[in-house]
């Protein structure tokens, strides 16, 4: 089962880290240890969320609810503080979420930027992508990008003949399953399809605000 992430719950904070690139030390028969490499690792995000008014408590006590059922996903949105700028060099918002609605309404405000797209198409496993982008536009060693619904974060970018506009990023981890080109490589309403690992439920308190703090692991 698939759920949606629940809206209006304020995200206070996001953090991401990729896991699972080494196995467990091979120690070899003179006691000597080795790392012995994983071909691809997977994330985890660490959140902390806040309820603030009566959509918001009820929104997030169901949404933990049901990831706590085995087997249970969501594409949670990921939250950055730099992205790049679009095609007017303004720096893209990014995680513009939905209106209030009267009952249920969760997701994104709009399209992501169609700004960035793949120049070439991307294999399964590949290290790097060919990206056609904007010429006001740069992404940087750091930034986060998505391909579906798969979250990776840019290691080194450059040039491809010294074009204003066509680059080549390397990526982690590396491309999770192949895209076709012209793909758009979403920068600004970043996602990634997770399950949730542990997750604090809220109840009654005497304050109105209440934080929740939530582990996810990336779902395949």
């Amino acid at each position: 089962m698939q759920v949606s992430f629940p809206f209006p719950v304020k995200l206070q904070s996001s953090v991401p880290r990729l896991d699972g690139l080494r196995f467990q030390p091979f120690t070899n028969i003179d006691g000597e240890a080795f790392a012995k490499p994983a071909l691809n690792g997977f994330w985890r995000l660490d959140m902390t969320v806040l309820a603030h008014d009566m959509q918001s408590h009820l929104a997030l006590s169901s949404f933990i609810t049901q990831m706590s059922a085995a087997g249970t996903t969501c594409v949670i949105p990921v939250c950055t503080q730099w992205r790049p700028n679009d095609e007017h060099g303004r720096r893209l918002t990014g995680c513009d979420m939905a209106p209030l609605y009267t009952f249920d309404h969760v997701g994104f405000l709009g399209a992501p930027f169609d700004g960035f797209t793949l120049r070439a198409a991307a294999a399964h496993r590949d290290s790097y992508i060919d990206i056609d982008k904007p010429r006001l536009s740069q992404l940087w060693p750091g930034m986060f990008i998505s391909l579906g619904d798969r979250l990776h974060q840019v290691v080194n970018t450059t040039s491809i003949g010294e074009s204003e506009t066509a680059i080549r990023v390397s990526i982690m981890p590396n491309v999770r399953e192949a895209q076709p080109l012209g793909t758009v490589v979403v920068v600004d309403q970043l996602r990634l399809k997770c399950m949730m690992e542990s997750g604090e439920q809220i109840g009654v308190t005497t304050g109105r605000f209440q934080s929740s703090a939530l582990s996810f692991v990336e779902a395949f």
